[in-house]
């Protein structure tokens, strides 16, 4: 062989060797392939087959080779399992894990067990996703049920962080003590309206941080000032609020209005206290062998503080059916009477209960020699203290007798009454009346309860009742006065006063000149108007 044909040879092999290995094309190879004709065709089948192969790399599946034979057959073999794995990886992405491959051999393994997890992960993923959403379902549910229920509560719930600060608090607030939400919300607690918070703050802190022990919750009770000035009672239930790893991260409370609750507890603690003094003044109204330290020390043990010598009175209630304007409510008369005492109780000075026919009142006395006069005038106070009350109710006050200490307090209570029953009928006009001015009917008001004393009534007078004018001349003629006095102050003649004495002595039977008779007669006309009662 020719040197000459050896190195075309071998610059042949070069150019074809540079169309297979380099990226740029041969430029001298153009030379040869229209030198040889075979050489052109086998230089266009190598450039298609590299176009091909380069399409593939790029993995653009959509490129055609006409040429048949083992190298271009390999190459569509290739192509084509490239497009089924790129339809199976479309449909993996689609969620069809089912799909397999199993004509790339290892890389067939690892994809076929990639799928495997995926799905598996997937399946795992689609689980917890379903139990999220299925969480996220109810948790909305049940913040819409929270949310409805913070919002149309009369109860208050708030929680405050362990710095102190307000990091929630339901619109019932604006309710309940008249401030908005915004006055609360991300505030220290010392710049809210409720700085009670603080010391709910500092007493949990006490209770739950540094007590193993402590309780789930606490109650505290306190009075708020609201917006429009009023005093109202709350009371809060405070809990302890934790996170997921346990540690205290704040404090939920709930707080309420219990205004009506202690107004109630209030009634009854008062109505408690009112029943405690009445039994125990009225089971002293029936012992007279009392002594002031035993009375004293009794009165201690009861909170009811007592003075050595005092003046006694009694407030009939006799009229207080004008009030309850019904006979036969015996709860209204009551509440009347009650809130009568409790309305006496608050005069300085005054101690007041209920009796079985009144009120009792003790009042403080000094021992000058003006007492009765001082007594009249603090009656006079209670009779203006009362009316200003119930200025429908008539009121009759009676005022015992005075005696050092406690040794006869029943009989004097009892004086008391008996000065109202004698005072009512015979000076219809007085309010007040003194045991000590009642003279005479001291004596005939114990006897006038009695059968005797409306038969002794009967006996003396009884022909006469039916004459009142009569019955009023009589009184002036046992009163002393003269014929001349009775006619001035009835508007008749001395003798028509004479002729009126006649008839009376003519209807009874009796002479008037007599001075038993005239005793007699004055004491049957005391009596019967003590029975007029």
């Amino acid at each position: 062989m020719s040197t000459e044909l050896k190195g075309e040879i071998d610059e042949l092999i070069k150019q074809l060797n540079d169309l297979t290995q380099n990226k740029v094309f041969p430029a001298k190879l153009s030379e040869y392939s229209d030198k040889y004709p075979g050489i052109r065709q086998l230089a266009e089948d190598l450039l298609a087959l590299r176009e091909f192969s380069y399409a593939l790399s790029e993995g653009d599946l959509s490129q055609k080779i006409n040429l048949r034979g083992y190298w271009s057959g390999l190459l569509k073999t290739l192509q084509s399992n490239l497009r089924h794995l790129t339809w199976q990886t479309g449909m993996l992405a689609s969620g069809d894990y089912s799909q397999r491959v199993d004509f790339m051999g290892d890389f067939s393994s690892s994809f076929n067990s990639m799928i495997i997890r995926l799905k598996d992960a997937t399946e795992k993923e689609q689980k917890y996703i379903a139990a999220l959403e299925k969480n996220q379902a109810i948790i909305k549910e049940s913040e819409q049920k929270y949310r409805l229920i913070a919002e149309n509560t009369d109860d208050v719930i708030w929680f405050l962080d362990n710095k102190m600060i307000v990091r929630y608090i339901s619109p019932s607030i604006e309710r309940l003590l008249g401030f908005t939400v915004a006055e609360f919300k991300e505030k220290p607690v010392t710049q809210t309206p409720l700085p009670y918070l603080q010391d709910v703050f500092r007493k949990a802190i006490d209770v739950f941080m540094e007590n193993d022990s402590a309780p789930l919750s606490f109650l505290i009770e306190w009075e708020q000032l609201s917006k429009n000035r009023n005093m109202i009672w709350l009371e809060s239930s405070v809990s302890v609020a934790r996170n997921s790893d346990g540690d205290i991260i704040g404090f939920i409370g709930v707080t309420r209005n219990i205004s009506a609750r202690k107004k109630a507890e209030s009634l009854l603690q008062h109505t408690y206290e009112r029943h405690k003094q009445r039994d125990f003044f009225n089971q002293l109204a029936t012992r007279n062998d009392c002594n002031y330290s035993e009375v004293q020390d009794s009165g201690w043990q009861n909170k009811i503080y007592i003075p050595e010598n005092f003046s006694l009175y009694f407030l009939a209630l006799d009229n207080i059916d004008i009030l309850s304007k019904n006979e036969d409510n015996i709860y209204r008369k009551q509440q009347i009477t009650d809130a009568l005492v409790d309305h006496v109780n608050r005069k300085k000075n005054t101690i007041a209960w209920e009796t079985t026919k009144g009120v009792g009142i003790i009042s403080p006395v000094s021992l000058a020699a003006s007492r009765k006069d001082k007594e009249l005038d603090i009656a006079d106070d209670y009779i203006k203290y009362v009316s200003t009350y119930l200025p429908d109710l008539p009121v009759n006050i009676g005022i015992a007798n005075y005696i050092d200490g406690w040794s006869n307090f029943a009989n004097r209570l009892k004086n008391a009454e008996t000065s109202v029953q004698i005072g009512k009928q015979v000076w219809p006009d007085k309010k007040k009346y003194h045991y000590e001015d009642c003279g005479v009917y001291r004596v005939l008001a114990p006897f006038a309860l009695t059968d005797e004393a409306a038969a002794f009534v009967t006996q003396m007078i009884g022909p006469l009742m039916e004459y009142p004018d009569l019955i009023e001349t009589l009184e002036k003629i046992l009163a002393g006065l003269s014929f001349k006095e009775i006619g001035a102050q009835m508007h008749f003649h001395h003798k028509t006063i004479q002729l009126r004495k006649q008839r009376i002595e003519q209807i009874l039977n009796v002479s008037l000149d007599s001075y038993e008779t005239r005793l007699n007669l004055a004491t049957a006309l005391n009596l019967m108007k003590v029975l007029n009662h």
